[in-house]
């Protein structure tokens, strides 16, 4: 869980069109931004994120200076955060985090000294920590995660060089299995989402260089299948620590590192196989945002620009027009 999953919004006037011979200029991109409430906590950026019971969760990041621990729950019906226990492990950024049906979970990372592998069950009933089995790969930061049922998967990221390699944590024994590799490149920083029970892996860098092959995992076969690749041509679309999420039946990436941080923000249809760009982030460009899922929507918060941090949350409407209701 990490494409990245990182202003001013981008204005393009006109009426959007489906249409072979619609006009460029009159084109309008679909999606709106709506800023909601700030995180109670500091401004940080790589913290780790998921989803129980309807409500975001973030933990952990870092700020420049200080790591952090904190663990905040988000509930969108009162749009407003609560603090919740602390992260039992070290203070942390640049790990991981995932749902099952009923936990959390969050693990590996960097301390400012270490690579992390340790891991760490979060009960929201009775909003306490677990210690579990230790990660079984290397320890490492700039992993990717999601969960799928009562499942978790983990894999690449960088314990010194790039990864692909892939394992699953199984809830009902907690246990962790080494699955097939992450098809085509390694890769640190790369971005996931979920979509009808099927995981969509892309984005980050290996070596240095934007990665463009793009990754569909079925959780029934662990088998990887390469869907249509990620780059366009002029390469704005590749990126790495981007924030990702899905919303209605559709994945997004958006924000994150190109040439620079960037506020980009492209929609993928599982159905066509195709990415199409969308209305651009509305808060400030950022890299290492953290995102997750609830109901229909997508929420982009925290991340940085420079030594610049965030702690404001955007929520994104795929369905409407720029600016309809702000």
């Amino acid at each position: 869980m990490n494409r990245k999953l990182s202003i001013s919004a981008l204005a393009l006037i006109g009426t959007f069109l489906v249409s072979s011979c619609q006009n460029d200029d009159e084109e309008e991109l679909m999606g709106n931004w709506v800023r909601v409430s700030d995180l109670d906590g500091k401004p940080r950026s790589n913290a780790s994120a998921f989803v129980i019971n309807g409500k975001g969760y973030i933990t952990g990041g870092y700020d420049g200076e200080f790591y952090y621990n904190d663990l905040w729950s988000y509930d969108p019906a009162l749009n407003a955060w609560t603090q919740k226990a602390d992260f039992p492990g070290a203070k942390r950024s640049s790990a991981v985090g995932f749902a099952t049906n009923s936990y959390g979970y969050a693990g590996t990372g960097y301390d400012g000294l270490n690579k992390l592998k340790d891991f760490y069950k979060y009960d929201p009933s009775s909003n306490s920590w677990n210690q579990i089995a230790d990660f079984p790969g290397t320890a490492r930061y700039a992993a990717l995660a999601f969960g799928i049922g009562n499942n978790g998967y983990v894999g690449t990221g960088y314990d010194g060089s790039e990864l692909k390699d892939f394992y699953k944590y199984d809830e009902s024994s907690a246990t962790w299995n080494t699955i097939t590799s992450l098809g085509g490149s390694k890769r640190r920083d790369g971005a996931a989402f979920v979509i009808n029970n099927t995981a969509y892996v892309g984005f980050g860098t290996n070596n240095g260089s934007f990665v463009s092959d793009f990754w569909a995992f079925n959780p029934a076969s662990e088998t990887w299948t390469r869907k249509v690749d990620t780059s366009n041509d002029d390469d704005s679309q590749n990126r790495t620590s981007t924030a990702a999420f899905a919303a209605g039946g559709l994945g997004y990436v958006s924000t994150g590192s190109v040439s620079g941080v960037t506020n980009t923000t492209w929609e993928y249809n599982p159905s066509t196989d195709n990415w199409t760009e969308r209305t651009a982030f509305e808060g400030s460009s950022r890299e290492s945002a953290c995102a997750f899922s609830l109901g229909n929507y997508g929420y982009v918060v925290t991340g940085n620009s420079g030594s610049s941090y965030f702690d404001d949350i955007w929520v994104f409407h795929p369905s409407e027009s720029e600016n309809e209701n702000d």
